[in-house]
């Protein structure tokens, strides 16, 4: 029997998300992973894109000005700084440097984690690493 009929009898197996896809491991766990958060409220929606425009540029009142459209130029600079003092802006920079600091290979390992055990478990484990200081 020839190898090739042999193989065609079973089925191909289903690619992973990490075989098929080698470029957006943390884009994935990130979106992931702040679904989760925001689920289980510990985040919102607007600290999140806060802290995304906030590491892009680096400028708190710019940032706080994109996040609250209707904020004065004046007021953004004060609030600026009470906003990122929150403890919603702080869970969602800490769980995003954490994973932004995290390799390639450690992140395709997450991916397999979160197929294997589930998200809520990983973010329950990815709250751990972060309060203990496991970089």
């Amino acid at each position: 029997m020839d190898i090739y009929q042999y193989m065609a009898r079973f089925k191909p197996r289903e690619k992973t998300y990490a075989e098929r896809e080698n470029s957006m491991f943390y884009v994935y766990v990130h979106e992931l992973v702040t679904n989760e958060l925001i689920e289980r409220q510990l985040i919102t929606r607007k600290a999140m894109r806060f802290i995304v425009e906030y590491t892009t540029h680096g400028n708190k009142t710019r940032a706080y000005l994109e996040t609250h459209p209707m904020a004065s130029k004046r007021t953004a600079n004060v609030n600026a700084n009470k906003y990122y003092k929150r403890f919603d802006v702080y869970v969602s920079q800490s769980v995003t440097m954490y994973l932004f600091h995290k390799s390639r290979l450690e992140l395709a390992w997450a991916i397999k984690d979160i197929n294997k055990i589930g998200i809520d478990r990983y973010v329950n484990q990815l709250i751990q690493e972060i309060w203990k200081g496991k970089i």
